[in-house]
């Protein structure tokens, strides 16, 4: 993924309280936060993805999707998106908004159409529609980009809600892409994922999974063995490490605030654990983030 200078991709990873909306552009070559292959992302904030060439393959919270050219998805808050494959010529746009916004088009005259694309977030598009949707999105960011307008939020948010009407009269003209299936072990495997992400902070171990996926450990080992190549165990202890390395981006939290979040004992824990996997302690991994 590619992203142009007005990305913030803390919207997506949970660490931003301030960032409204972003744009970035999409690509296939290099990897970033939301093409990161193989890793689930809790999607703190949303936003409509718009595929101009090539093809993209991913999961949003456990169902399978592809994209090719001139099809959007559109994802909610709190979503766990994981691409699975990008093609080299892929490229794409994206726009992204805070959870904040999306609450303000919970309206009634929207409320079915709301519900309906969340269960049905991708859909094909006219080439008249794809140009419409990624020019309001322009338009509405340069609106809110204006730093020295008293109103720039609410200006932004009133077209955030006309992007949202737009979207919603396609869903009402068109067909959303139905969802590919998905096989018993591939479904134990994304169930796993998705509980790991939402979890691996207070539970490390694998007999809770397993319980909470009514298998037994052993089956469980070998089923994520068999899909990824890695242990069950190594998954866990990779996602901990991923949100304790974007926790350590954020300099106004403390190494204690973070250890607390993550529910270790104490920061002497954390960091033994932390450097056990990366090879640094947590405060040389963050000198070593924010000097870049």
């Amino acid at each position: 993924m590619k992203e142009s200078k007005s990305t913030d991709s803390r919207l997506f990873n949970g660490t931003s309280k301030d960032k409204l909306f972003c744009e970035f552009s999409i690509g296939g070559k290099t990897g970033a936060v939301l093409s990161d292959r193989e890793i689930p992302r809790h999607l703190s904030g949303g936003g409509i993805f718009i595929c101009l060439r090539g093809e993209a393959e991913f999961f949003l919270d456990l169902k399978s999707y592809r994209l090719k050219a001139g099809d959007m998805c559109v994802a909610f808050p709190f979503s766990i998106l994981q691409i699975t494959g990008i093609s080299d010529e892929f490229e794409g746009f994206g726009m992204g908004a805070g959870a904040e916004l999306f609450n303000d088009i919970r309206i009634p005259s929207l409320t079915d159409y709301y519900l309906h694309i969340r269960d049905n977030p991708c859909i094909s598009l006219s080439d008249g529609e794809q140009t419409m949707l990624t020019d309001l999105c322009r338009q509405m960011i340069r609106k809110y980009e204006r730093t020295d307008h008293p109103f720039r939020i609410e200006i932004a948010g009133s077209m955030f809600r006309v992007i949202y009407c737009e979207i919603a009269a396609i869903y009402r003209r068109g067909t959303p892409i139905v969802h590919g299936a998905v096989s018993r072990k591939d479904m134990l495997f994304r169930k796993f994922l998705f509980l790991i992400s939402g979890n691996c902070r207070r539970h490390r171990e694998v007999d809770y999974y397993a319980r909470e996926l009514c298998v037994t450990p052993r089956y469980l080992s070998s089923v994520i063995k068999e899909k990824s190549g890695m242990s069950a165990l190594g998954w866990i202890s990779d996602m901990v490490i991923r949100q304790a390395k974007s926790l350590l981006e954020d300099p106004v939290l403390s190494v204690q605030q973070i250890s607390d979040e993550l529910n270790f004992a104490n920061p002497s824990f954390f960091g033994q654990y932390f450097k056990k996997y990366t090879g640094m302690t947590p405060n040389k991994f963050r000198h070593y983030r924010l000097s870049l």
